[in-house]
Parts: structure tokens; C-alpha cells; sequence
């Protein structure tokens, strides 16, 4: 049986793909992680494999940022066993607070910046894909902060490491799998990304719905387990 942690995670990356200050960009990142301008990429001017291999590096980049950060939530919750049902309570009520804030009923400053890394100049290249991957994991706060937080708070509270590196691989996944099909069917998501800018809101609401969700049921004891 699958379990609604899994799908969460998934649900939740996915929805970092489509928040409003990831999915308007992917023109551009598509572009710099693959090298070919964005024109060439409309135009279908590019191979598949100079499309395929750097995006995968950008992925693997990103990914392992997350992995790792999903094993260190998890490594402090054993840390904490002891407490866990206190600490499980407490991240409850700020992942519900982070589900507000998701929905824009409570607007977090700290949560509305993000890190800008102007220092990666690599355009094109695995390597350059694969860091850029790394600093798009750390930077972009203001739309996968909220719900990547609240999966790691969640991940925190697990009993065994694996348990939390599979929720941030899956979570990566959910954010990955669209990426990739972003890249390799370019001229057709530019064109879709043209009219999905009126669901915007709506993908915001939904993030915030389901993270308080997730917080209800860590204040109840892991229904979600």
C-alpha cells in the first residue's frame, strides 16, 4: 500500500514546479542549465542528447541537496526520539503556520527572499548544470521554502534515516519529472506555460491546503504515516 507520506512528498514537489517563481522561469533555466538560447529551443534547433544530459546533471544537482537535507532532519529527529512526540506537536503547528503563509493569508518575510547565485557563470556543460542544480536547491526560498520545510519538518520526525532521504528523493522526483519533460518538449510547454499563468493562485491555495493537512496530522500523532 502506498503511503499518503509518499504521495505528499510527490504532490509536493509538483507543486514547487508550478509555484509562481519556478515554473514562469523555466524558459530561462532550460536555456542556461542546456547552453542553447531560448529561440533555439522554440525553433527545435538542438539534439537530444544536449538536452538530456545536462538537465539530468541539473536534476542530480538539485536532488542531492535535498537527499542530504532529508537525511540530516531525520539523523536530528533520532537525536531528539526521546522528545519526538513534543517536537512532532511543535513542527505541526509551524507547518500549518507555513501553510498560511503558502496561501497568502500571512506573509513570513523571512520566507519571501532567496539567494541569488551570480557567481555561476557555466553555461551549458555537466558540471555547470549540476551546480546550478545545487544552488537552485539552496536559493529559491520564496516557492519551494514553505513546502520543502514542512517535508523536512515531517522527514525530522521519522524513526530511521532511509525513511527520510525517500521522502526527499520522491519530493525531488515531483519536481524533477516535470523539469525534464519541460526541457525535452520545450516549443509545446512554452506554449502551455502561456496559459497555466491564471491557475497561479490556485496552485498557491492548494500548497497551502495541503501543508495544513500535513500539520493537523503531525499534531494528531502521524496520521500520515
Amino acid at each position: 500500500m502506498v503511503r499518503v507520506s509518499i504521495l505528499a512528498a510527490f504532490g509536493g514537489g509538483l507543486l514547487s514546479f508550478l509555484s509562481p517563481c519556478v515554473l514562469p522561469l523555466m524558459p530561462v533555466y532550460v536555456s542556461f542549465v542546456t547552453g542553447y538560447s531560448v529561440q533555439e529551443l522554440k525553433d527545435g534547433a538542438f539534439s537530444a542528447t544536449g538536452i538530456l544530459v545536462p538537465t539530468l546533471a541539473f536534476i542530480l544537482g538539485f536532488s542531492a541537496v535535498f537527499v542530504a537535507l532529508g537525511a540530516s532532519a531525520t539523523l536530528l529527529g533520532e537525536l531528539l526520539n526521546r522528545y519526538l512526540h513534543i517536537i512532532s506537536r511543535v513542527l505541526g503547528v509551524l507547518v500549518i503556520i507555513l501553510g498560511i503563509h503558502m496561501m497568502g493569508l500571512l506573509r513570513l518575510p523571512f520566507l519571501q527572499k532567496h539567494i541569488q547565485f551570480h557567481e555561476v557563470k557555466m553555461h551549458g556543460g555537466v558540471l555547470g548544470a549540476l551546480i546550478l542544480g545545487m544552488a537552485f536547491a539552496l536559493g529559491w526560498s520564496p516557492c519551494t521554502g514553505p513546502i520543502l520545510a514542512s517535508i523536512l519538518a515531517y522527514a525530522s520526525t521519522q524513526q530511521h534515516i532511509a525513511k527520510g532521504v525517500v521522502l526527499l528523493a520522491v519530493y525531488s522526483a515531483g519536481l524533477a519529472i516535470p523539469f525534464l519533460l519541460f526541457a525535452l518538449l520545450f516549443g509545446y510547454a512554452v506554449k502551455a506555460l502561456q496559459r497555466f499563468h491564471r491557475f497561479f493562485r490556485a496552485v498557491e491555495v492548494i500548497s497551502g491546503l495541503i501543508l495544513i493537512g500535513l500539520g493537523i496530522a503531525m499534531l494528531k500523532g502521524g496520521v500520515f504515516l
